[in-house]
């Protein structure tokens, strides 16, 4: 079997990184906590991973302020949440290393805004570790539409069909199948039950990614 190694990595921020889904799940319950709302966990993680996220539970929950007033806020505890207690995942920075070393162009494509994975990654000494950054506030679509992933590959200068993109969450994954990637799946416990659709590898973390594979995984 020939073997060929991906020409570009390119990493999904949250629960991939960064443990960031606890992040969001109790800025968005400091925030409901404001009406005298809650939500559980089960019941928030239909909202993981996606551009909208934060407008779609709100309407669903029926809150009656302006969506803007919610959303000012959410963008502001998040802010803060990712400047103090971001930190990294088991093996993210080794790997990272490993690959920048190697000379592997590396991305990120997080649907969170710009700010918040700036904010992330300046925390974790990790925001020059990336040859391209692309975030929700770069594309119209979020995902699982796989423009997120189009244009990072297009940053990049390398054809989608030659990057490996790791992801947590089902939209994630679907984005950068229709993207046209080889799709890796990361676990955390965020997503430890959820069912997800047909990653071509999934690992408990990143501490199990071998970097030969990466740097001779079949294409």
């Amino acid at each position: 079997m020939t073997l060929a190694r991906f020409e570009a990595v390119i990493f999904d921020m949250d629960g991939v990184l960064v443990d960031g889904e606890p992040l969001h799940f109790r800025a968005v319950n400091e925030l409901l906590a404001e009406e005298g709302l809650s939500i559980s966990l089960e019941a928030y993680k239909p909202y993981m991973g996606t551009k909208t996220g934060w407008q779609d539970m709100a309407r669903d929950l029926g809150l009656q302020r302006p969506l803007d007033e919610y959303a000012a806020r959410y963008r502001e505890i998040m802010l803060e949440k990712y400047r103090t207690d971001a930190a990294p995942l088991p093996g993210a920075r080794e790997l990272i290393t490993a690959l920048a070393e190697a000379g592997v162009p590396l991305a990120v494509a997080s649907s969170s805004i710009r700010p918040w994975v700036e904010a992330c990654l300046e925390r974790m000494r990790l925001l020059d570790a990336f040859d391209v950054i692309v975030t929700g506030s770069d594309v119209r679509e979020g995902k699982p539409a796989p423009e997120i992933y189009l244009v990072t590959a297009s940053r990049l200068g390398i054809p989608p069909r030659a990057c490996l993109a790791f992801e947590d969450a089902p939209a994630g994954i679907l984005s950068a199948r229709a993207a046209g990637m080889t799709v890796w799946a990361v676990r955390t416990e965020y997503t430890r039950g959820l069912q997800l659709p047909a990653p071509d590898r999934e690992f408990e973390s990143l501490t199990q990614v071998e970097l030969g594979s990466v740097l001779g995984a079949a294409a």
